[in-house]
């Protein structure tokens, strides 16, 4: 069991990120940040469900549908790609980098 160990997901809603979410789910591993592109329902649940402290949808107009889904959950949410570095940026014990592409590089970056 990986008790303390903190973790945040960068594409979060993806094959990748879901895969990894289904790893973390119920391991002891604190889950710091999960990034999504559009998947506001998917993310929040996913956010619920590891105890995330952050939820962050790099496209912003999905922010508002996020917020709902997350009302009352103490999870904070946040949107677009300043929220997407900061998250990136945060110290955790390790990082998934599953945003796929050139548009992953710079939060894949980021930890370092």
């Amino acid at each position: 069991m990986a008790v303390g160990k903190s973790v945040t997901v960068l594409g979060a809603t993806g094959s990748i990120g879901r895969s990894t979410a289904a790893l973390l789910d119920g391991a002891g591993f604190a889950v710091e940040a999960l990034v999504a592109g559009r998947d506001a329902a998917g993310l929040a649940a996913q956010a619920r469900r590891l105890g995330a402290k952050l939820a962050v949808v790099a496209d912003e107009s999905c922010l508002p549908a996020l917020r709902d889904a997350l009302a009352g959950s103490g999870i904070e949410a946040a949107g677009g790609e300043a929220a997407v570095l900061e998250a990136a940026a945060r110290p955790v014990d390790w990082t998934m980098a599953a945003i796929v592409g050139a548009v992953g590089l710079g939060s894949a970056l980021a930890p370092l």
